[in-house]
């Protein structure tokens, strides 16, 4: 009988199994920004938002927003061509801050529209208000 020097290894060549892991972390590397299904859409930064307990009516312009897309201020029933200088006269009369409070089903168009006429009005800053779960008012 003929003696062998070598020895039978039963284990498993690394080598080739890091060497397919790596081509094939390179292939989903390089295709996956081609996978995205929507448009590319950055969403604002947020840091959870912070708890409001009360508005100051003086300091503060507070636009709600009903489902029906209807305006109103204080309670004030407001229009889309009004609200532009009525943001205007209230950043000058000193409410620097204002809030949109809009109701979770008004069309996406009515809240960017007023979103712009309180922009033209000076307020480049505008925070929205949404209810938490313990019934405080929080803004984004």
């Amino acid at each position: 009988m003929i003696k062998t020097r070598y020895q039978r290894f039963s284990g498993i060549n690394m080598t080739n199994l890091v060497d397919v892991t790596l081509v094939l972390l390179v292939i989903f590397m390089l295709t996956s920004p081609v996978m995205q299904r929507s448009t590319d859409v950055t969403p604002p930064s947020s840091d959870g938002g912070r708890v409001v307990n009360r508005l100051d009516p003086d300091k503060t312009l507070v636009l709600e927003i009903d489902a029906y897309g209807n305006l109103s201020i204080a309670g004030e029933p407001v229009s889309m061509e009004d609200l532009g200088p009525i943001a205007e006269a209230a950043y000058g009369a000193g409410r620097k801050e204002a809030y949109v409070r809009a109701d979770r089903d008004v069309r996406y168009e009515v809240v960017a529209d007023a979103l712009t006429k309180l922009g033209s009005g000076g307020y480049l800053n505008v925070g929205l208000i949404r209810e938490s779960g313990g019934g405080d008012r929080e803004t984004r």
